[in-house]
């Protein structure tokens, strides 16, 4: 397995691409969305970085993993599903962050909070395979009731849940 990093400074994020070597399948998790809070302006810069990381080392992107639902940047999940067909993924109680987030954010009274928004809602400990590669889910509440870390080969990753990842490599889970 192998990894690559592209860091966001603008919202200090890392979106990561995890792709086997031998047959060139790979997930991204927490990609961005270049966002400009003072204009509402949108742009897919980072969603760029991360396409043409993938076309460079010719790999296929079979899912998209969510951490959580973002409220420190936007998510470029929905882009990257655009352009590479790859479903989306993110915790099973984004149900309960969508009907708070329906509150706090005024949303329209027709917006959805099932989670209907995301192609598979995973529970702790669901296994999920994007091609040749095995994804773990383990459910790591606090930041969001649906946060999730995913666990690739050796790897954890787990978004903004630093203290989660300290945690798991105390309790020698690898």
């Amino acid at each position: 397995m192998n990894v690559h990093a592209l860091y966001d400074a603008r919202t200090f994020t890392l979106t990561y691409v995890v792709w086997d070597p031998t047959t060139h399948d790979a997930v991204v998790i927490d990609p961005v969305l270049d966002f400009d809070p003072a204009s509402g302006r949108i742009w897919e810069e980072s969603v760029d970085a991360v396409t043409a990381f993938l076309q460079a080392e010719g790999l296929t992107l079979r899912w998209i993993f969510e951490t959580h639902a973002h409220a420190d940047h936007l998510s470029g999940s929905q882009a990257l599903k655009r352009r590479h067909g790859a479903g989306v993924a993110i915790g099973a109680r984004i149900q309960e962050v969508q009907s708070i987030f329906k509150g706090v954010f005024d949303l329209d009274p027709s917006f959805p909070t099932d989670g209907s928004q995301f192609d598979r809602l995973l529970q702790d400990g669901e296994t999920l395979h994007a091609g040749s590669i095995t994804v773990r889910a383990i459910s790591t509440p606090g930041h969001t009731p649906a946060c999730l870390s995913y666990v690739i080969g050796d790897a954890v990753f787990t978004g903004d849940a630093q203290r989660v990842r300290d945690l798991l490599v105390q309790a020698s889970f690898f």
